[in-house]
């Protein structure tokens, strides 16, 4: 990279920040926090997996410790994730632990080049967000006694659970600005596009697999032979039948009702807390400082740049011409909007005294120097009771629906420990039973797929009748008993001895003629011509003009593979894949040709889009790779 690390990661940032900045007057960093808070409280059996006190260190980062209070709270998210993604598995707490520190070591080594920055969020930054979740409120303000309440009754100490939200905070912030930064050039995506629509002719013949059929022995004893070989293969699948009941806060909100009085007294309450801070949106002209441009040249370049505004130049036309951070150029250079919290404390203190309009600098940051611009001022002012009213009852709603769901949790749990018959606690509960009807592990529906039901009803050595209660989500539960088990059981070899034969001749079929086409392959590549071959194998000879990549003739890995073969070697490069019959093609690539194409606008602007995706892809990993292999780490555990 021909720019320092240290201004590419700061031009990402600034990129990226506009997007991250609107998101004060959204749902973004709400979304962040109620994420950590969930994973925490989905997965909180970890948090006893560690002593609490003094944590012990784990590993060190650069100048970063990773504790076991750490291990504890990342242990207890991997659980969480894996769990989603992977319902049906089970992960052996040794497989965790390892995955957890490889985890906390990529985080503490980004979290580390962050703050050698000198980019953080402050507590009280972290405080204002947390407040836009109730539970964290008293009064419609943040409650910071709420909050270490709710942190220790979930079993971590206050300050390690900040931190923790302070991170992904960080880490979300960062990754969003990498994602807002990347772009491509008009010409790059003129080059993709040519590439993209690039034709090839390939000559080849068809193998069938038919062929090789004939040569596969299939004798009684051959067939037995494979079928105890591959026993695992050959047996019924378990299957379970649960009666049940569905709690849910959904169904609980269609009984609640909401008057006017209680929605005048909550609009109340939201415009008395209304932040009505001054909001100021940021456009800027950056320089980078690197080993092209020293510090002093860079603020000779944007003195000029200052002059040239002031005789009447187009702000958005120098960022064009002048400004290095190419992610804000398309938009004027514009960083967002502020709320005299989130741009460098530099820039922070310059907008303080700046009039709408106005252009300030330059401005010197480690490793860039840059020009400001205050392009509007804003105070926002509350909505209307009549713009509020629907999202004010639909939270009312919601409130009350909580607070009868939690009751009803509780009161199911009691009954569950209390009555020896589902039948009793629906009639308690006034709940329909549901009957889930004999199903595999493969047909299970929606109300039962959570990991934790599926380990019990499935479970081979327990007993019917068994009731439980497991919660499957923050707002679901199921109350359930087993009513019938059917446990695997191997198949009787002549009651299927036809597809044990079916699935040998495949395998060996396979086998057979992969050694064919690997020898053909060979033959070709030393000299041997695909006519010649042809008629002496007595295979038709084909043809395919103007192949392209999208194009259905072929499997898309058969595409892939003709595509790889190097343009150089046109006539004399050769390659093989499979047909969507299973039939085997060796092919070999005779021309190619750039095709020139027009798109109209919305189609061209699709597919840079997706380019920009590949791209910010790769930049991503590029830059984990290069923050990764600069990391002093030292495990001590």
């Amino acid at each position: 990279m021909s720019a320092p690390i240290g201004a590419l990661f700061f031009s990402f940032i600034m990129a990226g920040m506009q997007n991250i900045r609107e998101g004060l007057t959204g749902n973004l960093t709400k979304i962040i926090v109620i994420a950590i808070i969930i994973t925490f409280v989905g997965s909180i059996g970890w948090a006893g997996f560690f002593s609490q006190g003094n944590a012990n260190i784990i590993a060190k980062i650069g100048s970063k410790q990773i504790t076991s209070t750490d291990l504890s709270f990342e242990a207890a998210s991997q659980q969480f994730l894996l769990n989603q993604r992977f319902p049906d598995q089970q992960i052996e707490d040794e497989v965790l632990m390892e995955i957890s520190i490889e985890s906390l070591i990529r985080k503490f080594g980004i979290l580390d080049f962050i703050e050698n920055n000198d980019l953080n969020l402050t507590d009280s930054f972290v405080f204002k967000e947390l407040a836009k979740d109730d539970q964290f409120q008293e009064n419609g303000k943040f409650s910071k006694q709420n909050f270490d309440a709710y942190a220790r009754s979930n079993g971590f100490i206050p300050q390690d659970y900040l931190n923790r939200i302070k991170q992904d905070l960080v880490l979300d912030f960062w990754k969003q600005s990498l994602i807002k930064s990347s772009f491509l050039s008009e010409e790059e995506v003129q080059e993709s596009l040519v590439l993209a629509e690039q034709e090839r002719d390939i000559t080849f013949i068809k193998i069938p697999a038919t062929n090789f059929i004939k040569e596969v022995e299939t004798s009684e004893n051959i067939l037995l032979g494979f079928y105890n070989e591959n026993i695992s293969e050959y047996v019924t699948k378990k299957k379970t039948r649960v009666n049940y009941l569905s709690l849910s806060l959904e169904d609980l909100k269609s009984s609640i009702e909401i008057n006017d009085s209680d929605i005048e007294e909550e609009y109340q309450r939201y415009a008395d807390d209304f932040d009505t801070t001054e909001r100021k949106s940021v456009s800027h002209i950056m320089l980078n400082i690197d080993s092209d441009r020293n510090k002093g040249d860079a603020i000779k370049v944007l003195e000029t740049t200052k002059s040239r505004l002031s005789a009447g130049e187009s702000f958005s036309a120098l960022v064009l011409e002048i400004s290095e951070d190419e992610g804000t150029k398309d938009s004027g250079g514009s960083l967002g909007v502020t709320d005299g919290t989130l741009l460098p404390a530099e820039f922070e203190e310059a907008l303080s005294s700046m009039n709408e309009g106005e252009v300030y600098g330059p401005i010197e940051l480690n490793s860039s120097v840059h020009l400001i611009k205050l392009t509007q001022k804003k105070i926002p002012a509350p909505k209307s009771i009549e713009e509020m009213r629907g999202e004010i009852e639909e939270s009312l709603i919601t409130e009350s629906a909580l607070d009868n769901y939690g009751a009803l949790l509780d009161k199911s749990s009691d009954l569950v420990f209390s009555m020896g018959s589902i039948d009793a606690i629906a009639e308690v509960l006034n709940l329909e039973i549901k009957d889930s009807g004999l199903f595999s592990l493969n047909e299970v529906n929606q109300d039962l797929n959570a990991a934790p039901i599926l380990e019990i009803i499935f479970d081979t050595n327990l007993d019917n009748n068994l009731i439980e209660l497991i919660e499957t989500s923050d707002q679901t539960a199921i109350v359930f008993e087993r009513s019938e088990f059917q446990d695997e059981k191997e198949i009787d070899f002549n009651s299927i001895k036809e597809k044990v034969s079916q699935d040998y001749q495949s395998m060996v079929t396979k086998r057979i003629a992969n050694d064919f086409v690997n020898e053909t392959l060979a033959d070709l590549n030393e000299g041997q011509d695909l006519n010649s071959l042809a008629s002496n194998s007595d295979f038709k000879l084909e043809t395919y003009k103007g192949l392209k990549r999208d194009s259905s003739l072929l499997t898309s890995e058969a595409i892939a593979s003709i595509f790889n073969l190097p343009r150089s070697k046109a006539g004399n490069a050769y390659g093989s894949s499979i047909a969507k019959n299973g039939d085997y093609i060796v092919y070999r690539l005779d021309s190619v040709e750039n095709k020139g194409t027009e798109m109209d606008a919305e189609t061209k602007k699709g597919f840079s889009d997706y380019l920009t995706d590949q791209r910010t892809l790769s930049e991503y990993s590029e830059l984990l790779f290069t923050i990764q292999e600069n990391l002093e780490v030292t495990r001590t555990n």
